[in-house]
């Protein structure tokens, strides 16, 4: 075992960064009060993953905190040994995720949260979860195939069995602690080994009966264990299904009373030995997913219900027959899978109806619920439709063009509406559109540019990403806001052009909007730009960018900016800029920069791996108070940084050191 090198502890020795020992068995100092991460990049064991196998503490270790990545995609580790940091609190988000040789796991009394992903995805086959733990998070320890037992120390503080907390395991039973008072019924989504479930004896929220869980009064059914048996009753007293209650359950068989008026979103998703269902009569909606990937062969959907949710039968490929009601209103999208097969037929003068060219959409053709034909290539809108919903077209692999007839009022383009249209590359001109969904466009083939309108207000979140034919957009918004989200152009490798023509909205660029924008050469960062995300130009073909009067609407050029957009030779840092992010410039193929006075801070490794860069000039009036590791890492042709001194820092012969260094 190697003691970690000093080098490595920060803000002074009590934040462990950056370790960059590749011996195999290392030991963190007592001093240590955070391993630090937040993203993979920065993670404190990103540079030793490949060589880590083990890892321990001083005596009397003062860790409090364990940031997220920290020891992400460790490979090597075998297993963690935490039981002696009696003082941490936290474990972030994906701090373990991945150490896929991992076995054992030992955690502190004293520890509170687990976040998202924090052990996901190790060999574990059992798990102890002290005490004091009060929450835990999505997917906190999931995806191990060999885990089989988990067990809640007595006098568990856990408030909250969340989403997919334990999902991808093999658990056989558990215990709901006795502090639980809100359960999410998808928390062991998928387990269909579970065959009990029990309920700790002094839980004052809920009661269980060895194959599920109910409120205190038995009206409402919140977990099933889906490997409890072949067929299930629910009892008479029950008023309500919750959310994913029965998800990936294994019974062929239940009977639902009429009792129930309300059944949860997802509560039957994933049942594959279910093929008949009857619904109670009383309920009026059926939510999102309810049955989504079951085996249903038929349905009769009861008269009361005036709404079926995106997505409710999806995927419910054995699905031949659906009988809607006369007082069906609304029908989200996605609603039904698409099948040659099915018939869905409607009682009496149904509000809803499906055209000619198999569009459901309600009568007055002001929206668009899903397309029923999957050979169809070509489909016409009618222009009265203001609303296309979510997957509406989804997965249309021979539709090539949509047209309207006439001049469109469609408004809003919601989540997945043409996802996975690959052939598709027409769409017409949509003057009055205000958003656009997550995913809407993505891995279509559209070939034409595209102006959006004054009225847009939103891209969502990989909106057109891997459109890989789409030449130009351009954008004349002149509502107050303009927020075009994350990876909302990610790797559309054949634009050129981004054009901002008089756009009067306050413009707010996510994270990777244009990754891999390979034939992208010129971006302006015009003034109304406010916000522009981690990556935003990552990998892209950018050989100029430009700041509007060299300043920008914000002080920090974020990290990864610029990284690995070989073609840019000349990078001018507006004036206004503070701090320069994690890798902003890093594999650029600049040759010199000057950094300006207004520049306090350089992140970690901000210009690593130029190669090119042999000249770096910052004043002798510069105002740096920080810079941190590797900024210059792999900049092999560095000749010259100017002298300059700071308040912190002094340059002297190309070297910089801090001011009071001697």
């Amino acid at each position: 075992m190697v003691l970690i090198s000093d080098e490595y502890y920060h803000d002074p020795g009590a934040v462990l960064k950056e370790v960059k020992q590749s011996d195999p068995d290392l030991i963190i100092s007592s001093r240590c009060t955070e391993i630090f991460g937040d993203s993979e990049t920065t993670a404190a064991f990103y540079y030793s993953r490949d060589t880590l196998q083990s890892f321990s503490f001083e005596q009397n270790p003062q860790l409090t905190k364990i940031g997220s990545y920290s020891f992400y995609k460790c490979t090597k580790l075998t297993s963690i040994d935490l039981s002696s940091c009696t003082k941490l609190i936290t474990i972030g988000e994906k701090a373990f995720c991945l150490c896929s040789s991992v076995q054992n796991l030992l955690l502190p009394e004293g520890l509170k949260t687990i976040f998202k992903y924090a052990f996901s995805g190790l060999k574990l086959t059992s798990v102890e979860i002290p005490s004091t733990v009060s929450s835990m998070y999505d997917h906190a320890i999931a995806d191990s195939q060999t885990l089989t037992s988990i067990t809640f120390r007595e006098g568990s503080q856990l408030l909250f069995l969340g989403n997919n907390i334990f999902i991808g395991t093999k658990l056989t039973q558990i215990t709901i602690p006795q502090n639980v008072n809100s359960i999410n019924g998808a928390f062991c989504n998928g387990v269909k080994t579970l065959e009990i479930v029990k309920v700790h004896q002094n839980n004052n929220y809920f009661i269980g009966d060895n194959r599920a869980v109910y409120n205190k009064d038995y009206t409402t059914i919140y977990f099933y264990a889906a490997g409890s048996g072949t067929s299930y009753t629910i009892p008479n007293t029950i008023k309500a299904i919750s959310y994913a209650a029965f998800i990936s359950a294994e019974f062929s068989s239940i009977i639902i009373p009429d009792s129930v008026t309300s059944i949860g979103a997802f509560a039957f998703a994933d049942t594959k030995k279910l093929t008949q269902i009857t619904l109670p009569k009383s309920i009026k909606t059926i939510l999102s997913a309810c049955f989504a990937e079951s085996s249903l062969t038929s349905i009769t959907i009861p008269d009361n219900v005036i709404t079926i949710n995106e997505n409710a039968f999806r995927n419910c490929n054995s699905l031949t027959s659906i009988e809607l009601p006369e007082n069906i209103s609304s029908i989200g999208g996605g609603a039904f899978p698409i099948s040659n097969n099915l018939q869905i037929t409607f009682k009496g003068e149904s509000l809803m109806y499906i055209d000619d060219q198999m569009l459901l959409m309600t009568k007055n053709n002001s929206y668009i619920s899903m397309f029923l034909n999957s050979t169809s290539t070509s489909v016409t809108i009618p222009s009265t439709v203001k609303t296309i919903k979510s997957s509406s077209f989804k997965d249309k692999k021979n539709l090539v063009k949509v047209l309207c007839d006439g001049t469109s009022q469609l408004e809003i383009i919601e989540n997945y509406a043409f996802q996975n249209c690959n052939s598709l590359t027409t769409i017409p001109d949509f003057p009055n559109l205000k958003s656009v969904g997550m995913y809407a466009f993505s891995n279509t083939k559209l070939s034409s540019a595209i102006s959006f309108p004054e009225s847009l207000t939103l891209l969502d979140e990989y909106s057109f990403a891997s459109v890989k034919t789409l030449p130009s957009v351009s954008f004349k918004s002149k509502v107050e806001n303009l927020t075009i989200k994350d990876c909302s152009f990610y790797a559309c490798s054949s634009l050129t052009s981004v054009l901002f023509i008089d756009c009067r909205s306050d413009i707010y660029i996510g994270s990777k909007v244009f990754f891999e924008c390979t034939s992208l050469s010129a971006f302006n960062i015009i003034s109304n730009i406010k916000t522009v995300g981690n990556s935003c130009f990552m990998n892209s073909g950018l050989n100029t960018i430009n700041f509007e009067n060299s300043e920008t609407s914000f002080n920090t050029l974020p990290s990864m900016f610029l990284k690995g957009c070989t073609n840019i030779e000349e990078i001018i840092i507006p004036t206004n800029i503070e701090i320069i992010g994690n890798e902003c410039f890093s594999e650029t193929s600049i040759s010199y920069i000057s950094i300006p006075d207004s520049v306090t801070t350089l992140s970690t490794q901000c210009f690593s791996g130029c190669s090119q860069l042999d000249h770096v000039d910052i004043s002798s009036t510069s105002g740096l108070t920080t810079i941190m590791g590797s900024i210059f890492e792999g900049c092999t042709s560095l000749s010259y940084i100017s002298d300059f001194r700071s308040s912190k820092f002094v340059c002297v012969n190309s070297t910089i050191y801090d001011v009071g260094f001697s």
